[in-house]
């Protein structure tokens, strides 16, 4: 019978269990208005890059800045009020009340242009972080509602984290660290990174817990809600007996075995004899051999499943 070899020797073995991800960032907002009234202006376009602090948009104030500056002349006479009288109380000139009440207006003045300051700076609407206007949702002239209204969406996909839900069997392997694997089928690219994020709460209702894994998103081809896959490294051995997984065989117990081969009198003729095995973690076509094989053995490879023990095989050229 021809046969192929496998020489046994050490390698670096790891063990990976795949789980279906989806691609996420966590600076993805819609922005609603804090105020009511009628949209101004929209000084952004679609697709514009802007920075953390930049106007996108002003609401229209229905008369509140005269009345803000209005009562920044109240409280500038009222503050001129206070200091007068205070001078004069120093001087023991003047009644206690007149005192007190000249103190209490300007303090209540002062709140009252914090509190109008506060509101007209709603009316403006910043951009909170860094990013890119993915869409304008409302019209210039259109009527807006606090906390319902939808003016803008702003993204920034510069770090994205794939999210998955592993099963709780799996929890003593994966820690904050973990070496994974993203894969990205769509956009055919995979993704060296390592979990960050091991979730605490263990789903009820399918057994699993959540993980996240960051992945680099350098020339922003990775769009938020993209389909993956993560495969997690839970075994890693740097000196593995490692064989092909298609080559061992089962007997009628249940025991695991390969053939081994020694030398035969002819050259190029090798003799089979049956050898148990005691098999570790195992991959997708390989498998760790923890027992029953040493550094240098030779076992059959292609034919594996055409020959018996103590039988003579030549090996293919």
């Amino acid at each position: 019978t021809l046969v192929s070899k496998y020489e046994i020797q050490q390698t670096v073995f790891n063990t990976y269990i795949e789980a279906q991800a989806n691609l996420k960032t966590r600076k993805n907002i819609i922005i609603l208005p804090e105020f009511q009234g009628t949209l101004e202006k929209v000084l952004v376009r679609e697709g514009q890059k802007v920075k953390r602090g930049q106007l996108l948009a002003e609401i229209n104030d229905s008369g509140l800045n005269e009345q803000y500056e209005q009562m920044i002349i109240q409280a500038d006479f009222a503050k001129e009020n206070f200091e007068r009288t205070q001078r004069l109380w120093n001087k023991n000139i003047g009644s206690e009340m007149q005192y007190l009440k000249s103190k209490t207006d300007y303090e209540a003045s002062k709140k009252i242009v914090e509190q109008m300051k506060d509101r007209l700076s709603k009316t403006k609407i910043y951009a909170p972080f860094s990013g890119e206007i993915d869409e304008i949702i409302s019209n210039v002239g259109s009527n807006l509602i606090p906390g319902v209204s939808q003016i803008l969406r702003l993204v920034n996909l510069d770090r994205i984290y794939a999210e998955s839900f592993v099963s709780e069997k799996y929890i003593s392997f994966i820690n904050e660290g973990t070496e994974a694997i993203v894969q990205i089928p769509l956009l055919n690219m995979e993704i060296e990174s390592s979990v960050n994020q091991t979730g605490n709460f263990i789903n009820p209702s399918n057994r699993t817990f959540r993980i996240e894994v960051p992945v680099e998103n350098l020339d922003n081809r990775i769009k938020q809600n993209l389909d993956a896959k993560i495969k997690i490294n839970i075994y890693k051995k740097n000196d593995a007996i490692v064989i092909p997984l298609r080559i061992v065989r089962e007997d009628a117990l249940g025991k695991n075995f390969v053939y081994l081969m020694t030398e035969d009198n002819k050259e190029g003729v090798y003799l089979t004899s049956k050898r148990f095995i005691t098999l570790g973690n195992k991959s997708e076509d390989r498998v760790e051999v923890i027992g029953g094989l040493n550094l240098g053995d030779i076992v059959v490879l292609e034919g594996a499943y055409s020959v018996e023990d103590s039988q003579r095989v030549k090996l293919i050229d």
